[in-house]
C-alpha cells in the first residue's frame, strides 16, 4: 500500500494536479486507511512516513496524516466500492468550483468513469467534520467531486481508477469552462449518462477488474 501510495503523489505531480504539498492520496485496505502525512513535500515522502490509521483515525503507524483525514474516513465510510481516494487542486475544476454548482453530462468518457454529472460541494473550512459530510453529500454514487472554492476528490475501487477519474474530470472541467465561453453547447441527455455509467460499470470496470 504505502508503494501504491508513493507511486500515485508522483503521478499527481507529474501531471500537474496539485503544487507544492496541497492535495492527498489515500488507499482502504481492510481496517486500515492508508493516506499521505501531513505538510510532508512529495519529493521528501518515504514509505516510512505514510500515516496508516485505522477508521476511528487512530494513529497506528508513520506520521500524522493529511488535515483532511476526515472527508478521507467519511467517504470510506459511506462507499464500500470504494478503496482510494485522490484529493488534488489542479486549475480547470478548481476554477469551476468558483463559478458553477456541477459539470452537466457533456462527454462520453466522463459520464462513463465519473457519473452522469459532477457536483460542486457546498463550501466548509478544509478538514472539518462538515466538510467531510458535504462531500459524501455532492460526490453520492459518482466517482468524482468538485469542492466549492477548494479543489477536487476523486474514487475508485483501486487507486488507478481514481488516478484516472482526476485527469478525466480536470479534462472535462477544461472543456466545460470552453463550452461556457462560447455560449451554445449540447449535453449528453441524463437518461443516456446513466446507460453510459452503468456500462462502464458493469462492463469495462469488470474486466479490469478481472483482468487486474
Amino acid at each position: 500500500m504505502k508503494e501504491e501510495i508513493l507511486r500515485a503523489v508522483r503521478f499527481i505531480v507529474e501531471n500537474g494536479l496539485v503544487k507544492g504539498t496541497w492535495g492527498n492520496v489515500s488507499i482502504r485496505d481492510k481496517d486500515y486507511v492508508y493516506i499521505t502525512p501531513s505538510g510532508i513535500p512529495y519529493d521528501k515522502l518515504k514509505e516510512e512516513m505514510i500515516s496508516v490509521v485505522d477508521f476511528n483515525g487512530r494513529l497506528i503507524d508513520g506520521l500524522k496524516p493529511s488535515s483532511e483525514l476526515p472527508t478521507h474516513l467519511e467517504i470510506y465510510k459511506n462507499r464500500k466500492d470504494v478503496n482510494a481516494i485522490v484529493h488534488t487542486h489542479p486549475v480547470f475544476s478548481t476554477t469551476v468550483s468558483v463559478v458553477s454548482s456541477e459539470i452537466p453530462p457533456l462527454i462520453e468518457d466522463a459520464v462513463m468513469i465519473l457519473g452522469p454529472e459532477i457536483k460542486v460541494s457546498e463550501y466548509a473550512l478544509p478538514g472539518s467534520i462538515e466538510l467531510a459530510k458535504n462531500v459524501v453529500d455532492a460526490l453520492s454514487d459518482n466517482n468524482a467531486v468538485i469542492l466549492k472554492n477548494h479543489g477536487l476528490i476523486t474514487v475508485g475501487f483501486d487507486i488507478d481508477e481514481a488516478l484516472t477519474a482526476s485527469l478525466v474530470c480536470e479534462k472535462t472541467a477544461e472543456i466545460y469552462l470552453y463550452t461556457l465561453n462560447i455560449g451554445n453547447f449540447s449535453t449528453i441527455s441524463y437518461e443516456d449518462a446513466v446507460i453510459l455509467r452503468n456500462k462502464y460499470l458493469n462492463g469495462y470496470r469488470q474486466i479490469k477488474k478481472d483482468i487486474g
